[in-house]
């Protein structure tokens, strides 16, 4: 269960946004928030004259940042005015999961490639998993979810294939949604940390001939972990 303190000291995803903040990236950040802790649903409506309202900006940001989740998919069109929030079912999950697979292998090649130094991805990952571990008994979902973003960008960014990061960094909207949902619903959360302290030793002294498995584990639904 959330910890009542941790949800009490959180800002709600669309309260007001701080002077000097009121950027179109800010905006996308808040919206994606609102999806990914379910203050936003499958289907509900969003419009330029809501979210400029709610976080105290003017339209023009807020039309920005909306136009940049309907490209990317987060958000659909609307038969009225304004767009909605796609449906982030099993069928889209799937998908999501199809293409992380691909890239995330990619990527997993490349940094585990031979003679390739390992040795600063695994310090990067140290203080990382390390955040995790302290995370996990709070129940707070989006700091778990953005520190196991943190995890899979630091291997992409240190991988050296630059348009395989780029494009990873594209589903990681898409990735928080899910990864919110999967860290909700985890009724142990060690076990997920476990499963990245695992992902760490594979890349110290791991076989690229067991990438394929390792990867299916990882990603798999936590409900469906043995």
């Amino acid at each position: 269960m959330p910890d009542p303190a941790n949800l009490k000291r959180r800002r709600p995803a669309l309260s007001p946004i701080e002077r000097g903040r009121t950027t179109t990236d800010e905006v996308e950040e808040r919206l994606i928030l609102a999806i990914a802790t379910g203050d936003k649903g499958y289907g509900d409506r969003i419009t330029e004259a809501e979210i400029a309202a709610a976080l105290k900006v003017s339209r023009v940001p807020a039309r920005e940042a909306m136009k940049n989740l309907l490209l990317r998919g987060v958000l659909v069109e609307n038969e009225q005015r304004g767009l909605r929030v796609s449906d982030y079912g099993p069928a889209r999950t799937a998908e999501l999961f199809e293409l992380r697979f691909a890239i995330e292998k990619i990527i997993f090649q490349h940094a585990m490639r031979e003679g390739h130094d390992r040795a600063p991805l695994l310090e990067a990952l140290a203080p990382i998993v390390d955040r995790m571990r302290d995370l996990s008994g709070s129940g707070d979902a989006v700091a778990l979810s953005s520190i196991d973003l943190d995890f899979h960008r630091a291997v992409a960014r240190h991988a050296g294939n630059e348009l395989a990061a780029q494009i990873w960094e594209g589903l990681a909207q898409h990735l928080l949604i899910v990864f919110c949902r999967d860290w909700s619903s985890a009724s142990d959360r060690t076990g997920e940390v476990r499963l990245h302290e695992t992902l760490v030793e594979y890349i110290r002294s791991g076989s690229l001939a067991d990438l394929d498995a390792m990867l299916k584990r990882h990603f798999s639904d936590p409900a469906h972990r043995s």
